[in-house]
Protein backbone atom coordinates (compact mmCIF):
# COMPACT_ATOMS: atom_id res chain seq x y z
CA UNK A 1 0.00 0.00 0.00
CA UNK A 2 1.42 3.39 -1.00
CA UNK A 3 2.01 6.30 1.35
CA UNK A 4 -0.70 8.25 -0.51
CA UNK A 5 -3.41 5.66 0.20
CA UNK A 6 -2.27 4.81 3.72
CA UNK A 7 -1.99 8.30 5.14
CA UNK A 8 -4.52 11.14 5.25
CA UNK A 9 -3.20 14.30 6.85
CA UNK A 10 -5.61 15.90 9.32
CA UNK A 11 -5.23 19.52 10.37
CA UNK A 12 -4.54 19.96 14.08
CA UNK A 13 -5.69 23.56 14.61
CA UNK A 14 -7.12 26.66 12.98
CA UNK A 15 -4.93 29.72 12.43
CA UNK A 16 -6.58 33.07 13.24
CA UNK A 17 -5.59 36.26 11.43
CA UNK A 18 -5.39 38.53 14.49
CA UNK A 19 -4.55 41.64 12.48
CA UNK A 20 -7.95 41.71 10.77
CA UNK A 21 -10.02 40.17 13.59
CA UNK A 22 -12.93 42.27 14.88
CA UNK A 23 -16.26 41.61 16.59
CA UNK A 24 -17.87 41.30 13.15
CA UNK A 25 -15.13 39.91 10.88
CA UNK A 26 -12.64 37.07 11.10
CA UNK A 27 -10.29 35.24 8.75
CA UNK A 28 -9.35 31.66 9.63
CA UNK A 29 -7.06 29.15 7.90
CA UNK A 30 -7.39 25.38 8.23
CA UNK A 31 -4.36 23.42 6.98
CA UNK A 32 -2.75 21.18 5.95
CA UNK A 33 -5.44 18.98 4.45
CA UNK A 34 -5.14 16.04 2.08
CA UNK A 35 -5.98 16.77 -1.54
CA UNK A 36 -9.74 17.08 -2.03
CA UNK A 37 -10.46 17.78 1.63
CA UNK A 38 -10.24 21.55 1.29
CA UNK A 39 -13.57 21.94 -0.50
CA UNK A 40 -15.07 19.09 1.51
CA UNK A 41 -14.36 20.79 4.85
CA UNK A 42 -14.99 24.27 3.50
CA UNK A 43 -18.43 23.49 2.09
CA UNK A 44 -19.63 21.64 5.20
CA UNK A 45 -18.44 24.34 7.58
CA UNK A 46 -19.88 27.15 5.47
CA UNK A 47 -23.33 25.56 5.28
CA UNK A 48 -23.36 24.84 9.01
CA UNK A 49 -22.26 28.38 9.90
CA UNK A 50 -24.94 30.01 7.77
CA UNK A 51 -27.80 27.79 8.96
CA UNK A 52 -27.14 26.60 12.49
CA UNK A 53 -25.30 29.15 14.65
CA UNK A 54 -27.58 30.29 17.45
CA UNK A 55 -28.68 33.91 17.68
CA UNK A 56 -31.52 36.12 18.89
CA UNK A 57 -34.18 37.98 16.94
CA UNK A 58 -37.42 39.95 17.43
CA UNK A 59 -40.40 37.63 16.95
CA UNK A 60 -43.36 39.68 18.22
CA UNK A 61 -44.32 43.35 18.41
CA UNK A 62 -47.08 45.06 20.38
CA UNK A 63 -47.89 48.79 20.11
CA UNK A 64 -50.54 50.31 22.36
CA UNK A 65 -53.66 51.12 20.34
CA UNK A 66 -52.56 49.17 17.24
CA UNK A 67 -54.67 46.13 16.37
CA UNK A 68 -52.95 44.94 13.18
CA UNK A 69 -49.77 45.48 11.18
CA UNK A 70 -51.38 47.56 8.42
CA UNK A 71 -52.30 50.45 10.71
CA UNK A 72 -51.04 53.98 11.03
CA UNK A 73 -50.39 55.80 14.32
CA UNK A 74 -51.48 59.36 14.98
CA UNK A 75 -48.49 61.58 15.65
CA UNK A 76 -45.95 59.10 14.24
CA UNK A 77 -44.20 59.83 10.95
CA UNK A 78 -43.84 56.16 9.93
CA UNK A 79 -46.75 53.79 9.45
CA UNK A 80 -46.77 50.40 11.20
CA UNK A 81 -45.40 48.33 8.25
CA UNK A 82 -42.34 50.61 8.16
CA UNK A 83 -41.88 50.33 11.94
CA UNK A 84 -42.08 46.54 11.60
CA UNK A 85 -39.26 46.62 9.05
CA UNK A 86 -37.15 48.72 11.43
CA UNK A 87 -37.77 46.33 14.33
CA UNK A 88 -36.73 43.32 12.21
CA UNK A 89 -33.36 44.99 11.66
CA UNK A 90 -32.59 45.20 15.39
CA UNK A 91 -29.84 42.74 16.36
CA UNK A 92 -29.82 41.45 19.93
CA UNK A 93 -27.56 39.39 22.16
CA UNK A 94 -29.55 37.27 24.64
CA UNK A 95 -28.00 35.27 27.49
CA UNK A 96 -29.35 32.87 30.09
CA UNK A 97 -33.00 32.59 28.99
CA UNK A 98 -34.95 31.65 25.88
CA UNK A 99 -36.77 34.99 25.52
CA UNK A 100 -36.95 38.53 26.89
CA UNK A 101 -38.76 41.80 26.21
CA UNK A 102 -37.45 45.17 25.02
CA UNK A 103 -39.66 48.21 25.56
CA UNK A 104 -39.87 51.70 24.10
CA UNK A 105 -41.71 54.63 25.67
CA UNK A 106 -41.76 57.58 23.26
CA UNK A 107 -43.20 60.81 24.68
CA UNK A 108 -41.25 63.76 23.21
CA UNK A 109 -41.33 64.62 19.48
CA UNK A 110 -38.05 63.33 17.98
CA UNK A 111 -36.53 60.30 16.26
CA UNK A 112 -36.21 57.20 18.44
CA UNK A 113 -33.47 54.62 17.85
CA UNK A 114 -32.26 51.42 19.46
CA UNK A 115 -30.44 53.33 22.19
CA UNK A 116 -33.85 54.45 23.53
CA UNK A 117 -35.01 50.89 24.22
CA UNK A 118 -35.38 49.74 27.83
CA UNK A 119 -33.60 46.38 28.13
CA UNK A 120 -33.31 43.82 30.95
CA UNK A 121 -29.76 42.96 32.14
CA UNK A 122 -29.43 39.79 30.04
CA UNK A 123 -30.53 41.42 26.76
CA UNK A 124 -28.17 43.62 24.76
CA UNK A 125 -28.75 45.51 21.52
CA UNK A 126 -25.80 45.52 19.12
CA UNK A 127 -26.89 48.17 16.61
CA UNK A 128 -28.02 50.87 19.02
CA UNK A 129 -28.16 53.51 16.28
CA UNK A 130 -30.82 51.64 14.28
CA UNK A 131 -33.94 53.81 13.73
CA UNK A 132 -37.30 52.66 15.10
CA UNK A 133 -39.82 55.49 14.71
CA UNK A 134 -40.21 59.27 14.69
CA UNK A 135 -42.71 60.94 16.99
CA UNK A 136 -43.92 64.14 15.30
CA UNK A 137 -46.67 65.37 17.64
CA UNK A 138 -46.82 66.36 21.27
CA UNK A 139 -49.16 64.72 23.79
CA UNK A 140 -49.34 61.52 21.70
CA UNK A 141 -47.02 59.07 23.49
CA UNK A 142 -46.28 55.69 21.96
CA UNK A 143 -45.59 52.55 24.00
CA UNK A 144 -44.08 49.51 22.31
CA UNK A 145 -43.05 46.01 23.45
CA UNK A 146 -40.76 43.72 21.46
CA UNK A 147 -40.34 40.03 22.25
CA UNK A 148 -36.84 38.71 21.52
CA UNK A 149 -36.22 34.96 21.32
CA UNK A 150 -33.27 32.65 20.81
CA UNK A 151 -33.18 30.36 17.80
CA UNK A 152 -31.31 29.14 14.73
CA UNK A 153 -31.65 29.99 11.06
CA UNK A 154 -34.93 31.50 9.87
CA UNK A 155 -38.51 31.14 11.11
CA UNK A 156 -41.44 32.49 9.14
CA UNK A 157 -44.15 34.72 10.57
CA UNK A 158 -46.67 31.88 10.18
CA UNK A 159 -44.56 29.47 12.25
CA UNK A 160 -44.01 32.06 14.99
CA UNK A 161 -47.76 32.66 15.17
CA UNK A 162 -48.56 28.95 15.13
CA UNK A 163 -46.40 28.18 18.17
CA UNK A 164 -47.71 31.22 20.08
CA UNK A 165 -51.50 30.79 20.08
CA UNK A 166 -52.10 32.37 23.49
CA UNK A 167 -50.69 35.84 22.70
CA UNK A 168 -53.10 38.77 23.24
CA UNK A 169 -54.95 40.46 20.37
CA UNK A 170 -52.97 43.16 18.63
CA UNK A 171 -49.78 41.10 18.64
CA UNK A 172 -47.86 41.49 15.40
CA UNK A 173 -45.85 38.37 14.57
CA UNK A 174 -42.56 38.82 12.73
CA UNK A 175 -40.36 36.79 10.42
CA UNK A 176 -37.43 35.85 12.64
CA UNK A 177 -33.87 35.99 11.27
CA UNK A 178 -31.96 34.34 14.11
CA UNK A 179 -28.66 33.65 12.36
CA UNK A 180 -25.96 36.12 13.40
CA UNK A 181 -23.80 35.07 10.43
CA UNK A 182 -24.06 37.45 7.52
CA UNK A 183 -21.56 35.98 5.08
CA UNK A 184 -19.03 33.15 4.83
CA UNK A 185 -16.48 33.12 2.02
CA UNK A 186 -14.19 30.16 1.46
CA UNK A 187 -11.07 29.85 -0.64
CA UNK A 188 -9.08 26.65 -1.21
CA UNK A 189 -5.45 26.67 -2.35
CA UNK A 190 -2.50 24.29 -2.53
CA UNK A 191 0.02 24.48 0.30
CA UNK A 192 3.42 22.95 0.94
CA UNK A 193 3.84 20.59 3.89
CA UNK A 194 7.29 19.13 4.36
CA UNK A 195 8.54 17.99 0.98
CA UNK A 196 5.08 17.63 -0.53
CA UNK A 197 3.25 20.38 -2.39
CA UNK A 198 -0.10 18.68 -3.03
CA UNK A 199 -1.73 19.47 0.31
CA UNK A 200 -4.54 22.01 0.59
CA UNK A 201 -5.60 24.81 2.88
CA UNK A 202 -9.03 26.40 3.23
CA UNK A 203 -9.41 30.04 4.24
CA UNK A 204 -12.68 31.20 5.81
CA UNK A 205 -13.78 34.83 5.90
CA UNK A 206 -16.67 35.08 8.36
CA UNK A 207 -18.83 38.20 8.78
CA UNK A 208 -21.38 38.43 11.62
CA UNK A 209 -23.80 41.06 12.90
CA UNK A 210 -21.79 41.53 16.10
CA UNK A 211 -24.13 39.65 18.42
CA UNK A 212 -21.80 36.65 18.07
CA UNK A 213 -18.11 37.05 17.25
CA UNK A 214 -16.54 35.17 14.31
CA UNK A 215 -14.48 33.06 16.74
CA UNK A 216 -17.61 32.06 18.69
CA UNK A 217 -19.25 31.21 15.36
CA UNK A 218 -16.43 28.83 14.50
CA UNK A 219 -16.51 27.18 17.94
CA UNK A 220 -20.29 26.67 17.83
CA UNK A 221 -20.08 25.18 14.34
CA UNK A 222 -17.24 22.83 15.28
CA UNK A 223 -19.13 21.53 18.32
CA UNK A 224 -22.28 21.01 16.26
CA UNK A 225 -20.44 19.05 13.56
CA UNK A 226 -18.53 17.02 16.14
CA UNK A 227 -21.78 15.97 17.81
CA UNK A 228 -23.21 14.84 14.47
CA UNK A 229 -20.11 12.97 13.32
CA UNK A 230 -19.71 11.15 16.66
CA UNK A 231 -22.99 9.35 15.96
CA UNK A 232 -21.40 7.66 12.94
CA UNK A 233 -18.93 5.82 15.15
CA UNK A 234 -21.60 4.40 17.47
CA UNK A 235 -23.33 1.12 16.66
CA UNK A 236 -26.53 0.50 18.60
CA UNK A 237 -27.60 -3.03 19.46
CA UNK A 238 -31.41 -3.07 19.09
CA UNK A 239 -31.59 -6.10 21.41
CA UNK A 240 -29.82 -4.38 24.29
CA UNK A 241 -31.68 -4.48 27.60
CA UNK A 242 -33.16 -1.39 29.22
CA UNK A 243 -30.56 -1.59 31.96
CA UNK A 244 -27.74 -1.60 29.46
CA UNK A 245 -29.40 1.30 27.67
CA UNK A 246 -29.57 3.29 30.89
CA UNK A 247 -25.90 2.65 31.63
CA UNK A 248 -24.98 3.74 28.13
CA UNK A 249 -27.03 6.91 28.50
CA UNK A 250 -25.31 7.81 31.76
CA UNK A 251 -21.92 7.08 30.25
CA UNK A 252 -22.78 9.34 27.33
CA UNK A 253 -23.61 12.42 29.38
CA UNK A 254 -20.56 11.90 31.60
CA UNK A 255 -18.39 12.26 28.52
CA UNK A 256 -20.10 15.47 27.36
CA UNK A 257 -17.81 18.50 27.32
CA UNK A 258 -19.04 21.58 29.16
CA UNK A 259 -18.09 23.62 26.09
CA UNK A 260 -20.78 21.81 24.07
CA UNK A 261 -23.63 22.64 26.47
CA UNK A 262 -26.20 25.18 25.28
CA UNK A 263 -25.43 27.70 28.02
CA UNK A 264 -24.14 31.30 27.98
CA UNK A 265 -20.44 31.85 27.24
CA UNK A 266 -20.07 33.48 30.68
CA UNK A 267 -21.02 30.15 32.28
CA UNK A 268 -18.56 28.20 30.14
CA UNK A 269 -15.78 30.64 31.03
CA UNK A 270 -16.55 30.43 34.76
CA UNK A 271 -16.46 26.63 34.68
CA UNK A 272 -13.26 26.62 32.65
CA UNK A 273 -11.63 29.04 35.13
CA UNK A 274 -12.35 26.49 37.86
CA UNK A 275 -10.86 23.63 35.83
CA UNK A 276 -14.16 21.95 34.91
CA UNK A 277 -14.11 20.48 31.40
CA UNK A 278 -16.68 17.65 31.43
CA UNK A 279 -20.18 17.14 32.81
CA UNK A 280 -18.81 14.30 34.96
CA UNK A 281 -16.54 16.82 36.71
CA UNK A 282 -19.33 19.39 36.97
CA UNK A 283 -21.86 17.14 38.72
CA UNK A 284 -19.29 16.37 41.40
CA UNK A 285 -20.15 19.79 42.84
CA UNK A 286 -23.30 20.80 44.70
CA UNK A 287 -25.39 23.76 43.60
CA UNK A 288 -24.35 25.64 46.71
CA UNK A 289 -20.65 25.15 46.02
CA UNK A 290 -20.94 26.56 42.52
CA UNK A 291 -23.11 29.49 43.61
CA UNK A 292 -20.48 30.39 46.22
CA UNK A 293 -18.02 31.16 43.43
CA UNK A 294 -20.08 34.23 42.53
CA UNK A 295 -19.12 33.90 38.85
CA UNK A 296 -22.50 32.76 37.50
CA UNK A 297 -25.66 34.88 37.58
CA UNK A 298 -28.86 33.28 38.96
CA UNK A 299 -30.61 33.15 35.56
CA UNK A 300 -27.56 31.69 33.89
CA UNK A 301 -27.31 29.10 36.66
CA UNK A 302 -30.96 28.14 36.11
CA UNK A 303 -30.18 27.61 32.43
CA UNK A 304 -27.18 25.42 33.33
CA UNK A 305 -29.27 23.31 35.69
CA UNK A 306 -31.99 22.95 33.02
CA UNK A 307 -29.46 21.85 30.37
CA UNK A 308 -28.01 19.23 32.72
CA UNK A 309 -31.48 17.90 33.49
CA UNK A 310 -32.14 17.65 29.76
CA UNK A 311 -29.28 15.15 29.33
CA UNK A 312 -30.14 13.18 32.48
CA UNK A 313 -27.55 14.71 34.81
CA UNK A 314 -27.85 16.64 38.07
CA UNK A 315 -25.64 18.30 40.65
CA UNK A 316 -24.37 16.44 43.71
CA UNK A 317 -26.65 16.52 46.75
CA UNK A 318 -25.82 18.79 49.65
CA UNK A 319 -24.73 16.56 52.57
CA UNK A 320 -27.05 16.58 55.59
CA UNK A 321 -25.91 17.03 59.19
CA UNK A 322 -26.32 13.29 59.70
CA UNK A 323 -24.10 12.58 56.70
CA UNK A 324 -21.43 14.89 58.16
CA UNK A 325 -21.54 13.16 61.57
CA UNK A 326 -21.36 9.76 59.87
Amino acid sequence: MSERTRFIKIAEAVAVDRETLTDTFGRFTLSPLARGWGWTMGTVLRRAMLSSVEGAAPTQLRIDGVIHEFSSIDGVLEDVPFIVLNVKKLRFKLEGVDFEYARLHAAEPREYTGVDLELPPNLELVNTDAPILTLSAKDRPVHMEIKVERGRGYESQELVKKRSPAEPSGTIFLDAFYSPVRQVKIDVANVRYGERTDYEQVVFEVATDGSVTPEETLVQTAELLRSHVEALSKIIDPQASLAESGEAEESTWKEVLVESLDVPQTVKKALADHGIKTVAELVGYTEEEIKEWGDIKPRSFSTLRSRLKGIGAEFAKQPTEEDKRG
